[in-house]
């Protein structure tokens, strides 16, 4: 969710702008030496009790500055962000819709009520607010995702994927969408889908990936994914091949034939490497244990 900005007029605003901590502790450890007490420090903590986990001291020092300040959009907005961590998501979608009135050109409180929506099961709104968010302001990247999530519950998988896939490779969140594309596409899927194309677009964002500097392990794990569906697939029989009579059989995926004993040893290779770069003994035996699992028999 995104963060109100902080008043440049605020006593402390020179003095949050300088917190170097990023785990809530430390953060709220930090806020107490701030120099003076004010609006911004008071919002400050809140966010950190929030983040914390401390809903009980956060309702207070919310219920305290609305007292304070009523017409101060930003109570509002943390009131908001409050009830949405309770559980309470008639109430967060009543606050940010508050927030949203006072700023109906800004993106933060439509993506707010995006999140409401979805989370009250209102998949259709939800869509609308995300869309609206990303179409209109690309930094908001969460709205890609929350896009691409209720789209997926939705049914829409191809709607979804495509949501992921627009993340720009400028953004620092372009190796995280595409990973989720990937998944979005396999994942759940049916022995009967025909999962030719979506195998070859999975296998083939992994090897990009690989090319934009996805690091091992995760490159790995990706790959035993893709080809573990793969393997599903062609054991099911591949019924619902997409393309012409013997596309699949002619086709490699991740440098293994689309056929059960080149996918197992695909498997088999992508489980040895995890294996290696294991850092926990238990880790290792059981990822060599599937690797001995997938290993298709041999002479040798």
């Amino acid at each position: 969710m995104p963060v109100p900005l902080v008043d440049p007029a605020d006593p402390n605003a020179g003095f949050l702008a300088g917190l170097l901590a990023s785990r809530p502790a430390e953060v709220y450890a930090a806020l107490q030496g701030a120099p003076a007490e004010s609006l911004e420090l008071r919002l400050r903590r809140i966010r950190a009790q929030l983040e914390l986990g401390e809903g009980v001291q956060a309702s207070k020092a919310i219920e305290s500055l609305e007292a304070a300040h009523p017409d101060d959009w930003r109570v509002v907005w943390y009131r908001g962000l409050y009830a949405l961590a309770s559980g309470d998501h008639g109430t967060a979608a009543l606050a940010f819709d508050a927030v949203y009135d006072a700023f109906p050109g800004e993106p933060a409180p439509k993506l707010a009520l995006g999140v409401c929506a979805e989370v009250l099961g209102q998949l259709d709104n939800a869509a609308d607010y995300y869309h609206l968010v990303w179409a209109t302001d690309p930094s908001y990247v969460s709205a890609a995702f929350g896009l691409a999530r209720v789209r997926l519950a939705a049914g829409d998988r191809t709607g979804a994927v495509a949501a992921l896939e627009s993340v720009p490779e400028a953004s620092i969140h372009y190796t995280a969408a595409r990973v989720a594309g990937v998944r979005a596409r396999l994942r759940q899927r049916s022995p009967e889908d025909p999962l030719l194309d979506d195998l070859m677009a999975a296998a083939g964002q992994v090897e990009r990936l690989t090319e934009f500097g996805l690091d091992t392990v995760r490159r790995e794990r990706l790959s035993t994914e893709v080809l573990g569906c793969a393997l599903d697939w062609v054991l099911s029989g591949a019924r619902g091949a997409a393309g012409p009579p013997g596309a699949a059989a002619a086709a490699t995926l991740l440098g293994s034939g689309l056929e059960e004993r080149g996918l197992r040893f695909g498997l088999e290779r992508s489980y040895r490497v995890l294996a290696r770069l294991a850092q926990r003994g238990e880790e290792r035996i059981e990822l060599v244990e599937r690797a001995n699992r997938f290993r298709p028999r041999t002479w040798v």
